[in-house]
């Protein structure tokens, strides 16, 4: 299973609930990394039975071989996480999938084949957008030259950067905590068509059966969970007062 802790000076969050704002710390700093932030939120499923913490989707996209439907009703709070459902496929209508639009999160999903498992900042199309991605039937190995195995990050601007993260454990295990970071170890640093404005971030997981993309559908109900969600903003390039190490 796997976290996700993506942090950008520009990031915008959609939350309908409660909402923790830390204040201990100053400035939240990251090793390697000149400055840091002076905000942290948060938003933890661990404990949560009830409520509405984040922005349920609702709408199409015509793809090929299969369009995909993102439904409210695929997002649920579980037991500890808020779950992420991509039915399973019985061979014709759109793939039922599931979206939200948080800021950022700590997930995991089940090992079912078939299903891209996304998370990133967008606005406005593809001109400004940063994308994490994990496909979950070319995770650990692919014997598909336009997929290689690993996970994907990407920056859109003017044109595209992208570098796949080769994955040196199962991700599917446990909880990891990733800036492109897994367990804390930095993967991927992209420096190259970096988006210019603010964005929401948006999670999802989804299907269209593309064999150079997500594979699949998948045949059983595949499901990600988020255990947690938590954003560092206010960038900031002077390091003042209390600090934490990110």
């Amino acid at each position: 299973m796997i976290t996700a802790l993506l942090i950008f000076p520009f990031l915008a969050i959609a939350v309908h609930g409660t909402v923790l704002e830390a204040r201990a710390c100053n400035t939240y700093t990251i090793p390697g990394m000149s400055g840091g932030f002076t905000k942290k939120v948060s938003i933890d499923f661990s404990g949560t039975s009830g409520g509405n913490a984040v922005t349920f989707l609702h709408y199409h996209i015509d793809d090929t071989p299969y369009s995909r439907d993102f439904v409210t009703g695929n997002v649920a709070l579980g037991t500890g996480s808020l779950d992420l459902k991509v039915s399973a496929f019985h061979g014709t209508g759109s793939v039922q999938s599931a979206e939200v639009v948080t800021s950022d999160t700590f997930f995991t999903g089940l090992t079912v084949p078939g299903v891209c498992e996304g998370n990133f900042m967008y606005l406005d199309g593809y001109s400004n957008e940063v994308d994490f991605e994990i496909l979950t039937s070319t995770t650990l190995s692919s014997n598909l030259t336009c997929v290689p195995a690993g996970s994907w990050v990407t920056n859109y601007a003017a044109s595209k950067t992208t570098q796949t993260i080769p994955f040196t454990f199962n991700p599917s295990a446990d909880f990891h905590a990733t800036i492109f970071y897994i367990d804390g170890v930095q993967k991927a640093k992209l420096t190259t068509n970096v988006p210019t404005l603010a964005g929401n971030w948006i999670w999802n997981a989804w299907s269209n059966g593309d064999p150079c993309w997500s594979n699949g559908p998948p045949i059983s109900d595949s499901v990600t969970h988020i255990r947690s969600i938590e954003m560092y903003k206010g960038y900031t390039s002077t390091v003042k007062g209390t600090t934490c190490s990110i």
